[in-house]
């Protein structure tokens, strides 16, 4: 019985482990999403200010090819992170997934772990009368 006690107690160390663990690696993705949002963030702003204003009546052939160049490289760059920021909530979901299954997985080897030791309790005290 005492085995049996040890072995859920460890099972329930185990997965208080494995959830701070995956704590850790969900506070890590979450300051990757905010970087990579403030990133998309940024190249919008600059993708806006890089709009060639209504009020200038002659453009360059020149300033305009750079232009579109700029725009179309932030674009692309813009498409790349809003796809990482895809893949980081993603994952996200996944780790807040694995977070639950171990919580509940602790919770059950916690709750096997009290039922042993209320049995042992009992045994020695049937033992004793």
């Amino acid at each position: 019985m005492l085995k049996k006690i040890k072995r859920y107690q460890r099972l329930s160390m185990l997965r208080k482990r494995d959830m701070s663990k995956e704590i850790s690696n969900s506070n890590l993705l979450e300051t990757e999403i905010m970087k990579n949002q403030s990133l998309i963030n940024q190249i919008d702003l600059i993708m806006e200010n890089g709009k060639i204003g209504s009020n200038k009546e002659l453009v360059s052939a020149g300033f305009l090819k750079n232009n579109l160049q700029l725009l179309n490289t932030l674009q692309s760059q813009k498409n790349i992170a809003n796809n990482r920021q895809n893949y980081l909530l993603s994952e996200k979901k996944i780790i807040q997934s694995k977070i639950t299954a171990n919580n509940i997985k602790k919770n059950k080897a916690e709750e096997k772990t009290y039922e042993y030791k209320k049995q042992y309790i009992q045994e020695l005290e049937n033992k004793n009368i």
